[in-house]
């Protein structure tokens, strides 16, 4: 029900967004001199910057992330529906950019989707929402973009009895959710009812408000308390995966 009324939601936003032509340029002296809401991003990466290591992959879209201190302390927003905010912010701004054609949306219009985005956050809307079953599976998938043998050893894994015992979802640090979606439907990889994870939810900075080397998520976080979590991987664990669950190689 909350992912239909957020959808519902960014159709009528959508419907009297800004046109192409508003979309041209960024006045950037608001960006410099931390005005509005420019005071809770951090600054835009380069395109060559926009990259995981652990996922081996170049992103094609790039994170506009968050300065989660400054949300948290100027908001009271706790560090999930910070990681929220991050995601819908994300999901809904490439979506008016990809229908305007353009790369940046201009300050003035990000300033009105920053506060529409905090108050569905607000209300409880979430694109991510936990599963109501108490086990999880996650598969972390980057590693099928690498060819049709480990294509092939990602279908076992979810194909297999011990896959089948929690909630499926699929991570990756490479797509955002979009792109996600797409590919897991492409490849046939798509599970009934599964819940995505993408590089959207990732932040520079960690639960207690510190500044870390890499995007980091604190994957408890987004659960509930007595939730168990069993991340699948080909490899090891990378260390932008921060919480507690427990490892199954495949």
């Amino acid at each position: 029900m909350k992912y239909l009324i957020f959808s519902l939601m960014l159709f009528s936003l959508g419907c009297s967004g800004p046109t192409i032509k508003n979309y041209e340029r960024r006045n950037t002296n608001e960006y410099y001199n931390g005005i509005g809401v420019v005071q809770y991003f951090l600054a835009d990466l380069p395109s060559w910057a926009n990259y995981s290591s652990q996922g081996s992959c170049h992103r094609e879209y790039p994170v506009r992330y968050s300065h989660l201190k400054n949300m948290r302390e100027s908001f009271s927003l706790n560090y999930e529906e910070a990681i929220q905010f991050q995601l819908m912010f994300n999901e809904y701004s490439t979506s008016r950019k990809k229908e305007a054609q353009a790369e940046v949306i201009p300050f003035k219009d990000e300033e009105k989707i920053f506060f529409t985005i905090l108050d569905r956050v607000k209300a409880g809307i979430r694109s991510f929402s936990k599963p109501k079953y108490n086990i999880s599976n996650i598969i972390w998938i980057d590693s099928v973009l690498n060819g049709p043998k480990e294509l092939s050893k990602v279908r076992k894994v979810l194909n297999s009895d011990r896959f089948a015992k929690g909630h499926p979802i699929f991570l990756s640090l490479c797509m955002n959710r979009v792109q996600l979606r797409s590919y897991l439907k492409e490849m046939k990889l798509d599970i009934a009812g599964s819940k995505l994870i993408s590089y959207e939810m990732f932040n520079p900075y960690d639960r207690e408000g510190n500044l870390v080397a890499i995007p980091v998520l604190y994957l408890n976080d987004l659960f509930s308390k007595n939730d168990k979590l069993y991340i699948f991987t080909p490899k090891d664990i990378p260390s932008e995966f921060r919480g507690k669950f427990k490892v199954r190689k495949f």
